[in-house]
């Protein structure tokens, strides 16, 4: 019997259900030669893709990086890799050159995967590829003197996937070091996609689902599975950018819309534009991190469905979601206080999670602790790591929180980002959000040591000049400790993740090499 979660098979099985529902995206593919409007093109693709790697000489137990621009075509090579029995390691462009070769140093001298994108990112370094690869491969024209294009095809053979091996290889978010690369197998990513299918299986799937993500990420792996299953109209945006994103949502006006939140915070502008981009939208999904409230009131107003909803799930890429919470636009009023961070409650009988003290030992209901999560979703292993416990042991998530009365979870802060004296940078964060609408994006991090206290950097709307004046009387509102300086940037210049999660870590030391290098050029002595 075929595992629900064989990368391999499933989208063969899907095109034999469902081969004529829509399965729109951005595009050009990369090297295909016919277009993927539907279920079934895409399996087509997928067949495609794995006559290319056969052709190349991979086989399985193989390992098959790929670094490209980010398209849902990553997927399909994904999937055409599991087909052939080799292990696909799925790398996103937006990592730093050297992060890219600490990721491919950690597998064991992958085939490496490249488009135009990915040959530009790793030009630079191509010299250093030889020592951490067996061969690279251009997926499309021109290639490279170093990546030859993978045009030979070879009839594949297709191989079953294991339940326990490893399946595929995703990435955590990067928010605090170098990505760590985490394996699944088909059991734990069935456990990814397991509460989906249930939510799918549970709603009106009869419209067009609307995704702008980070393709390479385990939530689009296990998104998938779960769409192909139960067959779901699909469309997979590549672009975040404004324009281009209300050009898809006017032209496909699709029934659900899923995309990061600092993306969703981006786009608030689009509710306010004549074409109307959210109003067809039924439900609103994200993961990751928590929406601010201010997205929440502004894209739930931007739909004109008598009812929208906005699914936010909190999870992780080690296991996968953990809990779900549901938004109303009669909820909304209650989102400017310490409801506005809570992501909800375990999925019954899937998932569960506790809040703990330093020790392990549960805490009660109100106190603030390291929240713990257990769910099938665990992945096996983080290359280079020990093994992970099983998916009965508790996981600690990163995150301080708490439980509410009514047993929803609250999130507070990342436990990398506390600062002494201060109950929650993100509830200021919402707040100042909430304050100053010209605000697209505010970070609070620790200020750069040696200097104590905190850092703001804000972003602010068409790039205009923050107004200080509103900005003290927010911030004391807020409560921002005093004295807590700001500084504005271009949302561009935030350092982001893959998957646009602000690099927290990485702001205070940019600001503080900037100022050296002002001050540096402030001293050298002016001629004439």
């Amino acid at each position: 019997m075929v595992h629900p979660a064989d990368l391999g098979a499933l989208p063969q099985a899907a095109a034999q259900k469902h081969g004529q529902i829509p399965f729109f995206s951005d595009p050009p593919w990369s090297g295909l030669e016919f277009p993927v409007r539907t279920i079934g093109d895409f399996a087509r693709a997928v067949e495609d893709y794995a006559d290319r790697l056969w052709g190349a000489g991979i086989r399985r137990g193989a390992t098959v990086a790929v670094v490209k621009a980010n398209h849902i075509d990553i997927q399909a090579i994904a999937c055409a890799a599991v087909r052939i029995g080799a292990v696909p390691v799925l790398l996103s462009v937006m990592m730093e050159p050297t992060e890219l070769l600490t990721c491919l140093g950690r597998l064991q001298l992958p085939t490496l995967l490249v488009d135009e994108v990915g040959i530009a990112k790793l030009a630079s370094h191509a010299n250093a590829l030889p020592a951490l690869t067996d061969r690279t491969f251009a997926l499309n024209q021109p290639g490279a003197p170093w990546a030859p294009v993978l045009d030979a095809q070879a009839p594949h053979k297709a191989i079953a996937c294991s339940a326990d091996g490893p399946l595929i290889v995703t990435h955590t978010s990067g928010t605090t070091s170098t990505p760590k690369l985490v394996a699944q197998s088909a059991d734990s990513l069935y456990g990814h996609a397991k509460p989906q299918v249930m939510i799918a299986r549970g709603f009106d799937v009869n419209g067009l689902s609307a995704k702008c993500l980070s393709f390479v990420h385990a939530r689009v792996s296990s998104g998938l599975i779960a769409y192909l299953t139960v067959g779901v109209a699909f469309l997979a945006m590549a672009s975040p950018e404004l324009d281009d994103i209300e050009r898809q949502l006017v032209q496909h006006r699709p029934q659900s819309l899923e995309t990061h939140p600092n993306l969703f915070l981006r786009w608030e502008p689009l509710a306010e534009r004549p074409s109307r981009p959210f109003r067809s939208i039924e439900r609103y999904v994200s993961t990751f991190d928590a929406v601010h409230p201010r997205t929440l009131r502004a894209l739930l107003t931007g739909s004109d469905q008598s009812d929208p909803v906005w699914f936010l799930a909190y999870g992780q890429t080690e296991v996968g979601p953990v809990t779900l919470r549901v938004v109303r636009r009669a909820d909304l009023d209650r989102l400017d206080g310490s409801a506005s961070r809570e992501v909800g409650k375990p999925f019954a009988g899937i998932t569960d999670v506790r809040v703990v003290d330093a020790k392990g030992r549960r805490l009660p209901v109100g106190t603030v602790g390291f929240v713990e999560a257990r769910t099938p979703g665990r992945g096996i292993s983080i290359i280079g790591q020990p093994p992970l416990p099983g998916p009965d042991e508790w996981w600690r998530m990163g995150d301080v929180g708490r439980i509410t009365e009514e047993g929803s979870l609250e999130l507070l802060d990342r436990v990398a980002d506390r600062v002494d004296g201060v109950p929650s940078l993100l509830r200021i964060e919402d707040q100042l959000l909430n304050l100053l609408p010209q605000l697209v994006e505010v970070v609070l991090t620790p200020y750069p040591h040696p200097r104590d206290g905190l850092l703001a950097t804000v972003c602010t709307a068409d790039e205009l000049p923050l107004d200080r004046e509103l900005w003290a009387k927010a911030a004391e509102m807020a409560g921002l400790p005093a004295g807590t300086p700001v500084v504005q940037r271009r949302w561009d210049e935030l350092p982001m993740t893959g998957s646009w999660k602000v690099r927290r870590h990485r702001i205070g030391p940019l600001i503080e090499q900037r100022r050296s290098a002002t001050s540096a050029a402030n001293r050298r002595p002016r001629r004439g």
